[in-house]
């Protein structure tokens, strides 16, 4: 082992005038004379013949040599032979512009290439100083990091060509590669800090300026014979492909939490450009400047494609092959924990090759951990399968020959079964059935021992799946026994897992406490309330709609008084799809308005095809009423006939609907063309009308308006004039009631009359010719109108 120090000047030919080395001082403390000494001056000459800065080269016998052009034509080496140790925590680049090369520094170096044995400046570059180089650059840094990397990987490693401005600015890349390589891999990067012969430099990182003599234009220069990095905006080598090493200590110096490379990386069965120090803050676990010391995604956020699974890889092997110890485990566990998207689809091998580990180990212990506590990495259905294929089967064949014994007894093989993930296996089917039906029953005393159990196990995921096995083949009589279980001694357990209920057991519990005191809830207020616990606190929907009601009203009707707000809150269509439209049929039979409500509700229930025959007639009857009312049914002899046959079959009519039916009867006829009444057989329902069809009837026609319009209309149309006088005219057969003895002669002489004075002889005429066509008396017409012309004279 041996490090030496030369000094030699930089001296002209006598005849050329080209600069020569020669030493300092050959006899003096500058240089003593040594057997290679010759050896030792060609390298230089070589080295600085390439005009260069600080340089750090390998020479052939494995040695290395550092040199610096001083100023004042002076040059200063030093040699360290093959079997000499690496730097340590000082690198050589830490030389540049150091003090330490003055001519009174020692002329030989201790043992040990140390700190304290180098020329170092009073401020190398530190981290801080490195993290502001880099974010200044942040583009930059990965691909040359990349290619620092192919420098020792790859064969086809090429050198690194730097062009910058000055080479204080090449230095601190230099820097920045000793930084984030492997400690062993430092003392054996070459380079130079400048130089205006780049072709000539024997280095691997080689610093120059804009205006050297290297052709950049050339293809073959930047593509195949060297790496060049313009930091001035000229061409510069097409970026090289994405390395995962590179990418993430990229991110960590941006980061402002730079690796710490391990020493003795190289000899680690991960190899020296290990990714995992690199995610968790270096080989103590110890944070850079800023950091944590612990896994983070952070660290990952900026890779993506082929990177990030060159990363997950990486540290995948490192759990597959027990190289990871509990700490990094932990850390790398919540790392997955931590991924979403694109991250946590690249992590699910790292997930699962942590879940084997751990399964893997505690078998061995002769225990097996809570599977559960893995649910939050991003394991993905594939690997959940494939973990139950592996460790399931053995925990559920013994559950299922525990069932056999008393309920307490199934605790632990369900803890087994749940932490190796048994879900799907027949034991724990059926022990979850077994739980639910003890549930059902809460008169016996597995019910309580069923609450224990699910209570010591303290699993959300399996209380969960034995609620719902709670409705599995639902019947009335499972909605008894859940109402029963509500009111049990364990209704308290049921109330503390009632949000992971499903909606039957959560609507059925509900129920059985507003029963009781102090609410005591029935009917439309019970159903009402429950409502509240509903998505949108409405009923949208016809299961939920058959469940409330039989909760409420088991398989009966509403009370009358509340079937109307029944059908607004869940409306007809809802109830005719459960079929129930036969329980709200007593709001039609029995109301107690006969409004546009009523109707429309009734025009609803015609689409129930389950509704009897009667019920059917019912509602069509108020809807053809209300149609005809509205001229929305034209009055005719088939919907008069209609309307007749309707009210036969729907007899008897309540004393409401009787009147509703009747007075949009009696508007329909009156607002028909008198022509239609009697083509239709209407005057057979008016003669034989009770008082509230021809109470409607009469109002219409005497309203104001229609007076009016048929003194202004009836002049020119002798035909509906005749018609309305026959349907008016006194009749005193037998089926003709005083009633409407009464209505019709009122309306002759208030709605007939008037229009007499607006007739002369020639619409006389033409009216006398209508009656007599139709066969009727003109001399009564005559005589009724020579009568009322008196009258209203």
């Amino acid at each position: 082992m041996a490090i030496r120090r030369l000094s030699y000047r930089l001296d002209p030919e006598p005849d050329t005038g080209t600069p020569r080395l020669v030493p300092a001082d050959p006899d003096g403390r500058g240089q003593r004379p040594h057997e290679d000494a010759d050896d030792l001056r060609a390298a230089v000459i070589r080295v600085m013949g390439a005009g260069t800065e600080l340089s750090y080269s390998l020479l052939p016998d494995s040695g290395r040599l550092l040199c610096a052009a001083l100023p004042g034509q002076r040059v200063e080496a030093l040699h360290l032979s093959a079997d000499t140790p690496g730097p340590g925590p000082v690198w050589p680049i830490d030389t540049w512009r150091s003090a330490g090369w003055e001519t009174d520094a020692a002329q030989t170096l201790g043992a040990g290439f140390v700190e304290s044995e180098l020329p170092v400046p009073e401020a190398h570059f530190d981290r801080e100083l490195l993290v502001a180089f880099a974010r200044a650059r942040a583009d930059r840094v990965a691909p040359f990091l990349t290619d620092v990397r192919r420098l020792f990987e790859d064969p086809a490693g090429r050198q690194i060509v730097l062009v910058e401005e000055d080479s204080e600015t090449v230095a601190r890349w230099i820097a920045l590669a000793c930084a984030s390589l492997p400690e062993e891999y430092v003392a054996a990067l070459t380079f130079t800090t400048w130089t205006s012969d780049p072709c000539r430099a024997p280095q691997q990182i080689i610093g120059t300026g804009p205006d050297t003599a290297f052709d950049r234009s050339d293809d073959a220069t930047v593509e195949y014979l060297y790496r060049v990095h313009d930091g001035t905006g000229g061409p510069e080598s097409p970026p090289a492909e994405p390395d995962a090493w590179a990418r993430l200590t990229a991110e960590r110096w941006l980061a402002g939490n730079p690796p710490r490379p391990a020493p003795g990386a190289a000899g680690r069965p991960e190899g020296p450009f290990a990714l995992l120090p690199l995610i968790s803050g270096g080989d103590t676990g110890t944070a850079g400047p800023g950091g944590t010391g612990t896994l983070s995604g952070a660290e990952l956020a900026g890779l993506g494609g082929d990177s990030l699974r060159a990363v997950v890889d990486a540290l995948t092997r490192t759990v597959t092959r027990g190289e990871a110890d509990p700490r990094t485990l932990d850390e790398l566990d919540g790392l997955c924990r931590g991924l979403d998207g694109e991250h946590a689809l690249a992590a699910r091998p790292l997930a699962l090759a942590l879940v084997k580990h751990r399964l893997d180990a505690s078998r061995g212990r002769g225990a097996l951990p809570d599977l559960a506590a893995f649910e939050g990495l991003p394991l993905g259905q594939e690997a959940w399968r494939e973990l139950r294929e592996e460790y399931g089967g053995r925990a559920d064949d013994a559950l299922r020959a525990t069932l056999r014994d008393p309920v307490p007894t199934w605790t632990e093989p369900l803890r087994l079964a749940l932490a190796v993930g048994a879900d799907g296996g027949p034991g724990l089917t059926k022990a979850m059935e077994r739980l639910a039906d003890a549930l059902l029953h809460p008169e016996r005393r597995d019910c309580e021992q069923a609450v224990q159990v699910l209570t010591e196990l303290d699993q959300p995921a399996l209380t969960r799946r034995v609620l719902r096995l709670l409705i599995a083949d639902f019947t009335e009589r499972k909605l008894d026994r859940l109402r029963a279980l509500a009111d049990s001694p364990q209704g308290d357990w049921l109330r503390r897992h009632i949000d992971d209920a499903p909606l039957t057991v959560r609507l059925a519990a509900a129920a059985a406490h507003w029963s009781g005191p102090p609410d005591r809830l029935r009917g439309a207020e019970l159903f009402e309330r429950l409502t509240e616990l509903l998505s949108g606190r409405r009923v949208e929907d016809t299961t939920t709609l058959l469940l409330l009601w039989r909760i409420v009203w088991r398989n009966g009707p509403p009370d009358r008084a509340d079937q109307p707000w029944v059908a607004r809150t869940c409306t007809p269509r809802l109830i005719i799809e459960a079929d129930l439209g036969r329980r709200v049929m007593g709001w039609l039979k029995e109301p107690d308005h006969c409004d546009r409500e009523l109707v429309e509700f009734a025009r609803e229930m015609r689409k129930d095809g389950k509704l009897g025959a009667q019920d059917r007639d019912l509602a069509d009857l108020l809807v053809t009423a209300q149609d005809l009312a509205d001229g929305r049914l034209a009055v005719s002899r088939a919907s008069v006939g209609r309307l007749r046959e309707l009210g036969r079959k729907a007899s008897p009519l309540g004393t409401v609907l009787r009147q509703g039916v009747d007075e949009r009867v009696g508007r329909a006829l009156a607002g028909a063309n008198p022509l239609d009444v009697c083509e239709s057989h209407g005057l057979q329902i008016l003669v034989a009308a009770g008082p509230d069809l021809l109470r409607s009837y009469r109002a219409h026609l005497l309203e104001e308006r229609t007076i009016d319009r048929l003194v202004r209309e009836l002049p020119g149309r002798p035909a509906e004039l005749a018609a309305y006088y026959h349907i008016w005219r006194p009749r005193r057969r037998h089926g003709v009631g005083a009633p409407w003895r009464d209505v019709a002669a009122e309306l002759l002489d208030q709605a007939l009359a008037p229009v007499l004075a607006h007739l002369d002889d020639h619409h006389l005429g033409q009216v006398a010719t209508v009656l007599q066509r139709e066969g009727q008396d003109v001399q009564e017409w005559t005589a009724w109108r020579h009568r009322a012309a008196r009258t209203q004279g």
